[in-house]
């Protein structure tokens, strides 16, 4: 009987451990489908990131909430940069524990196993998001009525019905060229959708 060296086996072992993660990040998309509406975690691109922190330049001690948080890359970035407070919600598992095991050690940061839509943002200073354009309609709504006036909106990718922005960046070559919309709430000015 031949016996199998150990090398094999530790490649047996790593691409089994692989699989199970691949397999744990699927069911955890699965798993938050029917909220989601297939969105997917993806992380920003950290010259974007960069750009919107910098155009809407955070005063220490401002809120930054972040509406599915992924890896909680924004939030690491604005307490590092600007020594605001961060929170995130991620409904994710699998993007929640990342976010929570990289943003360890960053007492600012607060990440919430949670859906935002039941969450108050009222507190907010800034509110960040990359979702898809069929949640940007309900997303304007809830924007509208729970923030202050004077607090920063940032959406990536797609505007928000009903608004209109400050600004409009295009951040970096053309892989993260997208644009990124800057919105102040005006208060009861601000027309619904």
């Amino acid at each position: 009987m031949d016996i199998i060296p150990a090398a094999i086996w530790v490649v047996i072992g790593i691409a089994g451990f692989l699989f199970v993660i691949k397999l744990l990040y699927g069911l955890s998309i699965a798993l938050v489908l029917p909220v989601t509406r297939g969105a997917l975690y993806v992380s920003t691109a950290r010259v974007r990131v960069g750009a919107f922190l910098e155009a809407v330049a955070p005063e220490p001690g401002q809120l930054l909430v972040d509406l599915g948080c992924g890896d909680g890359r924004v939030l690491r970035s604005a307490c590092r940069r600007y020594q605001v407070r961060a929170e995130g919600y991620e409904l994710n598992p699998m993007a929640y524990l990342k976010a929570r095991l990289l943003s360890m050690g960053h007492a600012a940061v607060r990440i919430h196993l949670k859906n935002f839509w039941k969450a108050d943002l009222s507190a907010a200073d800034i509110v960040c998001c990359y979702l898809f354009p069929d949640v940007m309609v309900p997303l304007a709504c809830k924007l509208r009525d729970e923030l202050k006036p004077g607090a920063i909106v940032v959406s990536c990718n797609f505007p928000l019905p009903g608004f209109s922005p400050d600004r409009i960046l295009r951040p970096g070559n053309s892989r993260t060229n997208d644009p990124i919309y800057i919105y102040r709430i005006k208060g009861a000015s601000v027309p619904a959708p």
